[in-house]
């Protein structure tokens, strides 16, 4: 059986013209395109689940062209919103030819009856157990149309196979992603992760993650990895036992988290001690306006007022903090575009991204603006986080376009991106020997560019 795993490609910072070419002229972003173009690990994940002997291929179309003619016997796709069209463009062509296809995947998944308009099997929520139980009826020759779990969120991750990293050009990519853990019980009004994975966090096991990581090793040696759970330390005593494993294995790697990170020293030295470079945190607003209702419990809310501190103190430990932003939330006027920047410079974030709010499917803002007949955007490929489809409350969707531009130009200015480099190389030197003495991104300590 031949098998092609198909990545569509996508929108890399938006389709809009003039942050679209001002994020490509200059360079910026290339922290965050580091993220971006990373693997697919859910297609990697069920190329494990085929039968043995099986040939597959994992193909990147942002790296490489889907051949639309290839004798392939079924064509897997796994795509986010804004790569959703031309999955569906490719599932079509496959589909006419016989070829069977199957889409999984977040937007799939909150999408199915629109993904089954295009393709002939629809894996809903998480693959484990669902994609084995489709290839046993795929090869009796009775595919269904859906595979669904009878509760969201109920995998036992310790099922999990090892993702088939030789699969991947690996040299391509940047970053090599890597998940320990699933689930999230904030349900942020713009994230349709609990949706997908559910409320509870579960975890795979320590040897479970060393073994993924030794399986990409061997086909990458000395990788960078992105640990690409949603908020990676909330079970802390596993993340303990985690971080003490990695240790003696000199890795280097980022992670997504939250600021409560800044209130264990401890463990923060032990995230340097175990190859931790910077970590993404998603601050989301620096008013407290913007965060009222973001999340279920208001918990971002009730950490406003230790942001700076947070940040201070996980990168005075020698951990680059990235953070992540969203302009022209409700409660936002025109004001919010210098309060943000000011907050980045001010702060001495070691990257950032701003976006705009997007009405994803799934999530509670797409319901709430439908209702509100604030939905403005077009096809799903405009939903890149940079393009705005809706129309903000306190401002024009020009007037979000604009000052989400201005943010890009003013903290892209020579004198910030000195700053930030000068700040850069201090969180560098506190880190210990043990880290390998690279700066975060993987450049030699004295050299590279400010993210």
């Amino acid at each position: 059986m031949r098998v092609a795993l198909i990545t569509p490609r996508g929108a890399m910072f938006g389709k809009g013209a003039p942050l679209a070419a001002f994020l490509q002229e200059t360079g910026a972003m290339e922290t965050f395109r580091r993220l971006w173009t990373g693997p697919n690990l859910g297609l990697i994940t069920i190329a494990a689940m085929l039968p043995v002997g099986c040939d597959a291929v994992y193909i990147d179309e942002n790296y490489s062209p889907v051949d639309l003619d290839a004798a392939y016997d079924l064509v897997c796709l796994s795509a986010m919103t804004q790569q959703a069209p031309r999955a569906y463009e490719i599932a079509d062509q496959f589909r006419a030819r016989g070829v069977r296809t199957v889409m999984g995947g977040i937007h799939a998944t909150v999408e199915p009856e629109e993904a089954a308009s295009h393709a002939d099997t629809v894996v809903v929520g998480e693959a484990e157990g669902l994609f084995a139980e489709f290839l046993a009826d795929f090869l009796a020759g009775r595919p269904r149309r859906f595979y669904r779990h009878d509760a969201t969120g109920s995998v036992d991750l310790s099922t999990s196979p090892t993702p088939r990293y030789d699969l991947l050009p690996v040299d391509l990519y940047p970053l090599i992603t890597i998940q320990t853990t699933r689930g999230c019980p904030h349900d942020c009004s713009f994230c349709a992760a609990s949706k997908v994975y559910g409320p509870r966090y579960r975890v795979k096991t320590v040897d479970q993650v060393l073994a993924e990581v030794q399986a990409l090793s061997r086909v990458r040696p000395s990788p960078f990895i992105l640990f690409a759970d949603d908020n990676m330390f909330v079970m802390r005593r596993f993340s303990r036992e985690l971080l003490e494993r990695l240790a003696p294995l000199r890795l280097r790697w980022i992670g997504q988290t939250d600021i409560s990170i800044a209130k264990d020293p401890d463990f923060l030295d032990l995230m340097v001690r175990a190859g931790c470079q910077w970590v993404v945190i998603g601050f989301e607003s620096v008013t407290a306006a913007g965060l009222e209702a973001l999340d279920r419990d208001n918990w971002k809310l009730r950490q406003l007022g230790d942001y700076a501190r947070a940040i201070a103190t996980i990168q005075d430990h020698g951990v680059g903090v990235y953070g992540t932003f969203i302009v022209g939330l409700d409660a936002d006027d025109a004001s919010v575009f210098q309060r943000t920047a000011d907050f980045i410079a001010e702060n001495n974030l070691y990257g950032f991204n701003v976006t705009v709010p997007t009405p994803l499917p799934g999530t509670a803002m797409r319901q709430r603006l439908l209702a509100d007949g604030r939905v403005t955007g077009g096809d799903w490929s405009n939903y890149t986080l940079w393009d705005v489809n809706i129309t903000p409350r306190r401002m024009s969707a020009g007037e979000l376009e604009e000052g989400l531009l201005r943010i890009y130009r003013g903290l892209y200015t020579p004198e910030h991106v000195q700053r930030r480099l000068r700040h850069f190389l201090h969180v560098v030197a506190r880190r210990p020997a043990v880290s390998g003495g690279r700066v975060p991104g993987g450049e030699k300590s004295g050299g590279g560019k400010a993210p």
